[in-house]
């Protein structure tokens, strides 16, 4: 899809899913890091809890099918070196503080006059322009303000996050469709132009209507744990959670219909459940203790099944339910393996094999998916800095320099 197309990608850990979306698009994608390596991308845990950055399981989860370079920024020959390079790709995506390259000469502003056909991608906690626009922001800060934490987890308790850094996750979506946006507007105009890309808004986005609510309610949402509004969604099987949604509406009469049903083949459905309308069953009109009969069966079957059993008679019985995951149970799933969504890469220089996500997306005009490990560091200077002309000497000469 986007074979031909050569990527510079300077990012830190926020930016390194967007190169990983557009590398395994087709892209060639050429990561830099500073000499030595990015310590603070290259964050644990780490394989065989060996604290060493090229072990390190974030680093290699974000960034396969890229090549690697090294490349000091802050040195002289090193800014000569970017703007050869720049010249000979056609994206350059970056998460520097707003203003950072461009004080080094090496920013959009710089460059755009030379390089008009470059499509240029800064993503960033809040954008290049407006009053937080230099302010740092780490993605518990940005899940924070983006409402999410607001919304997770139980009321009378403090907010949770997701255990992985979803806000550089959906950033990272986010830049990489704009990415590919600048290049198909190129391909009309003959232009390339910049992507601005803002950490928090890609984040706000995730509350899907959350943010247009407050404009209609004048009401703020609070934390609910397992319940929407007003009714359980998360309830306790055997071993493990379940996700259950006990509302009403045309949808979800047949689903509960069925589970009923289940229930009842069990010997866990009183009368009175077994005879309930369910297509008159509207969950907004019950009152408190209604909704407590309800939960108080239901919680009781739930609890009573492994999950395995409940799930696999969900998809026979066509009932609404589905397991609570966690990564371990995501990459046995058997859906899963049997559409090959995973894949083993070996990095020997490790002695490991790890299993990789395969793909993201299928189509039926390219192949879209993993094309190899994520590089060491360094591992791609003498292929990279060739296409300059640069040979065995100077490229020693330049490391001994620190340049690269």
């Amino acid at each position: 899809m986007l074979g031909g197309i050569r990527v510079l990608d300077l990012s830190e850990e926020p930016g390194c899913f967007a190169g990983k979306i557009l590398a395994e698009l087709g892209a060639d994608v050429v990561h830099v890091e500073p000499p030595g390596g990015d310590r603070a991308a290259r964050r644990g845990p780490y394989l065989g809890d060996v604290a060493d950055p090229e072990r390190s399981l974030p680093w290699l989860a974000l960034n396969t099918s890229k090549r690697g370079i090294t490349l000091a920024l802050r040195k002289p020959r090193g800014r000569e070196l970017f703007r050869a390079l720049a010249a000979r790709v056609d994206v350059v995506l970056e998460t520097a503080r707003p203003g950072t390259l461009e004080a080094l000469g090496v920013g959009w502003e710089q460059l755009r006059g030379s390089l008009p056909r470059l499509v240029w991608c800064s993503l960033t906690p809040f954008g290049r322009t407006g009053p937080w626009a230099r302010y740092r922001a780490h993605d518990l800060v940005l899940v924070a303000l983006g409402g999410n934490a607001a919304h997770t987890g139980d009321a009378d308790r403090p907010p949770v996050r997701c255990t992985l850094p979803t806000a550089y996750m959906h950033g990272g979506a986010e830049a990489a469709a704009g990415i590919a946006m600048g290049l198909f507007a190129r391909e009309r105009s003959g232009r390339g132009q910049l992507v601005d890309v803002s950490l928090h808004e890609a984040q706000l986005s995730t509350l899907v209507t959350g943010a247009a609510q407050w404009s209609l309610t004048r009401q703020r949402r609070r934390r609910s744990g397992p319940r929407i509004g007003a009714t359980r969604e998360i309830w306790r099987a055997r071993d493990g959670d379940v996700s259950f949604g006990l509302r009403g509406g045309a949808a979800r009469v047949a689903n509960l219909v069925a589970l009923v049903a289940y229930m009842d083949e069990s010997g866990m459905a009183p009368e009175w459940l077994r005879h309930t309308d369910w297509s008159r069953y509207n969950h907004n009109e019950l009152d408190a203790a209604e909704i407590a009969r309800l939960e108080e069966v239901f919680g009781a079957f739930f609890a009573s099944k492994p999950r395995r059993e409940l799930y696999e008679q969900a998809l026979r019985r066509r009932i609404m339910l589905a397991p609570c995951n966690d990564a371990r149970e995501i990459a046995e799933q058997p859906q899963l393996r049997d559409r090959g969504l995973f894949t083993t890469i070996e990095y020997p220089e490790l002695g490991a094999a790890l299993p990789h996500p395969a793909f993201f997306a299928k189509s039926s005009a390219c192949r879209i998916g993993v094309r190899g490990r994520a590089p060491r560091v360094g591992e791609h200077n003498a292929a990279v800095y060739g296409e300059l002309g640069l040979g065995a000497a100077e490229l020693a000469a330049l490391a001994s320099e620190g340049v690269i």
